[in-house]
């Protein structure tokens, strides 16, 4: 379950990201918009959202929709911090495991987002889409329980560069335990003429990259 932050206006990325998951996932995927405004009590920074006290209020807020094993994710456009990491920012913070009755994640676009200062390009709904389901698929996997050594796309990325780096494909080893535990689908499945699989929709390396390194010049002050 895909939940869109009220704050968050770009939304052109949400279509491609829920053709990729439907394809991968054997859960149903939903999205709905949610009246979900975040006060500056939830602020780590004067910038930057902890992640734990926007995810409590989040589980508080969905706790009645879905059911026990329904994966939430919380889309937000504002940056977020988690106050027990040394780290600059996240990318986006799993909550729950097998145990819990709750299984939910918060996932910044802040940094995801292509073409995020105004210079906007074909492609930058499916990079962004490409990095935002990397980061659901790995949190997906680890909320449910499974442990690996973080190879392929459960590698976690430290940075943009590294996020777009790493692979969009699971190891053969993580993929075949996945598909056996009924988290995966055993083959991709074509969901209708505009959905296709993240491999087909992957870009060449040299244009994302060049994509990024736009963004970053256009941010930095001048």
């Amino acid at each position: 379950m895909l939940y869109i932050q009220s704050d968050l206006k770009r939304t052109d990325f949400v279509h491609p990201l829920v053709c990729a998951l439907q394809r991968v996932l054997t859960a149903p995927v939903s999205v709905q918009a949610l009246d979900f405004p975040l006060g500056p009590e939830l602020l780590a920074t004067p910038t930057q959202f902890e992640v734990s006290k926007v995810a409590d209020r989040f589980i508080e807020r969905t706790a009645s929709e879905g059911n026990a094993p329904s994966f939430k994710y919380l889309l937000i456009p504002f940056d977020l911090k988690v106050e027990a990491w040394n780290w600059r920012y996240a990318f986006s913070t799993s909550f729950g495991d097998a145990a819990t009755s709750y299984h939910v994640g918060v996932v910044s676009t802040a940094r995801i987002f292509a073409g995020n200062r105004g210079l906007k390009s074909p492609w930058d709904d499916e990079i962004t889409a490409t990095r935002a389901y990397k980061l659901i698929l790995k949190s997906i996997v680890n909320v449910s329980g499974y442990r690996n050594a973080g190879g392929c796309i459960l590698k976690t990325p430290l940075s943009l560069e590294e996020l777009d780096q790493k692979s969009s494909e699971f190891c053969p080893d993580d993929r075949a335990a996945l598909v056996a535990a009924g988290i995966l689908k055993d083959n991709e499945e074509q969901n209708g003429p505009d959905c296709t699989t993240v491999r087909q929709r992957s870009l060449p390396a040299p244009l994302v990259t060049a994509r990024r390194m736009l963004d970053d010049w256009l941010a930095t002050p001048r």
